[in-house]
């Protein structure tokens, strides 16, 4: 199938927006949604922040016995698809349920107080006392399951967990369904929800978290030389894709559209990165030869930008290697010095804020860019948006391991 694939419809949650007109207002406006946790009691871990969905009410989306019966991941992903499904208007487009694909993508649950009760029940009164739930709520799929229960979809359902490339990872696999033709819409997300103990300690464990709790909104930094680490967010994006001439001829807005993905690893270690960008070079490569473009044709860059100096490095140099001269001209912005690090969903945030330069002509800014690191020396539009004409967009992800996912983005004529 020749036809272009479209994006018509965007849901957003994220710490500094929930929706998607909340959410591009506070990335336009450099709005950070990094806060002192009161998830849990962190006062005993050296990272005491994080990017909570502070305003979410999970029972503005489900019925209340539903959200005490699943995770808080679960509830996020149902909340992200109706948002979308709504913004796309795709209830009017006529399509048979068995037609719509969904695929939601997570990387490590959320196993919060339900995984507590049930393994007190467990140990104290035996395998019979745990929630019949149990079981499915601590699975990983449970969220693309509701998706299509709460949604009535019953085309081609999966779950993807690939690290921080899930969320372009699904992207790519719903295009697939399109153009094969076992769909004639998708509706995908990532929905992660890692502000629990555990996740938190883990992260220290590991010497990767901001101790910049006197700063929340400060606390991530990208390419800046006074970053000290990350901060872990909760979130969900989903998208509807359909194809171009049905969504026209429905008078669909379209948003953007989805003009090519690529993927690499380094297959080298499950910690560190190469640092020359190699593999997120051949990733970015194989996105602009699906899109049938070239690196001149590149007019804005979404960023993994996660606030790590190897990572920033990485990609940094994968950007040069893979653009050659023409990196240093295009205007890049890592959103995650805004929303903090979600993991699963940190690819679709990219993909929600490429979708504002599109649309509206204004390149959202890196904050907390104050001091460059030298080695990361491209335009990353520190501190305020611009106004810049923007056709094109790519947009990254790095997930650890070194596995890298990258998509080119085209305003739709």
């Amino acid at each position: 199938m020749t036809q272009p694939i479209v994006i018509t419809g965007l849901g957003v949650l994220a710490c500094n927006g929930l929706g998607r007109q909340a959410f591009w207002d506070a990335i336009e406006h450099g709005r950070s949604g990094i806060r002192r946790l009161d998830r849990f009691d962190a006062s005993d871990l050296p990272c005491q922040i994080a990017g909570q969905l502070w305003d979410f009410n999970p029972e503005d989306f489900m019925r209340k016995s539903v959200v005490q019966n699943w995770q808080r991941y679960v509830h996020q992903a149902v909340a992200a698809a109706k948002l979308a499904v709504e913004d796309s208007e795709l209830s009017k487009a006529g399509y048979a349920g068995d037609r719509v694909a969904v695929a939601i993508g997570t990387s490590i649950g959320n196993p919060d107080e339900l995984y507590a009760t049930s393994v007190e029940a467990y140990r104290s009164r035996g395998y019979k006392k745990i929630s019949r739930f149990a079981s499915s709520a601590f699975s990983g799929h449970s969220a693309t399951v509701h998706v299509t229960i709460d949604l009535g979809f019953s085309g081609p359902a999966i779950t993807i967990a690939s690290g921080c490339a899930t969320g372009l990872d699904v992207l790519a696999w719903g295009v697939n369904q399109i153009r094969r033709g076992h769909a004639d819409a998708a509706v995908l997300g990532a929905t992660e929800a890692p502000l629990f103990d555990m996740a938190f300690a883990g992260a220290c464990s590991l010497g990767i978290l901001s101790k910049r709790n006197d700063e929340p909104e400060k606390a991530m930094r990208p390419y800046d030389r006074q970053r000290d680490g990350i901060v872990l967010s909760e979130g969900a994006v989903a998208l509807v894709l359909e194809r171009k001439d049905r969504a026209q001829s429905r008078g669909a807005r379209i948003l953007a559209e989805l003009a090519g993905s690529g993927a690499a690893s380094d297959a080298a270690s499950p910690l560190i990165l190469d640092q020359e960008g190699k593999a997120l070079a051949r990733a970015i490569r194989a996105a602009l030869r699906d899109a049938g473009m070239q690196p001149e044709d590149l007019d804005h860059i979404q960023s993994h930008g996660v606030s790590l100096e190897m990572y920033d490095r990485c990609e940094t140099n994968a950007m040069k290697r893979a653009l050659g001269d023409h990196a240093y001209r295009v205007p890049i912005t890592a959103v995650k010095s805004m929303t903090g690090q979600a993991y699963a969903a940190g690819g679709l945030l990219g993909v929600a804020s490429a979708l504002l330069p599109l649309n509206k002509g204004v390149v959202p800014p890196t904050i907390n860019l104050e001091s460059p690191d030298p080695e990361c020396d491209l335009d990353y539009v520190p501190q305020r948006a611009r106004l810049n004409d923007v056709r094109t967009a790519l947009v990254l992800a790095i997930s650890f391991g070194g596995t890298y996912a990258a998509c080119v983005l085209r305003r739709s004529a």
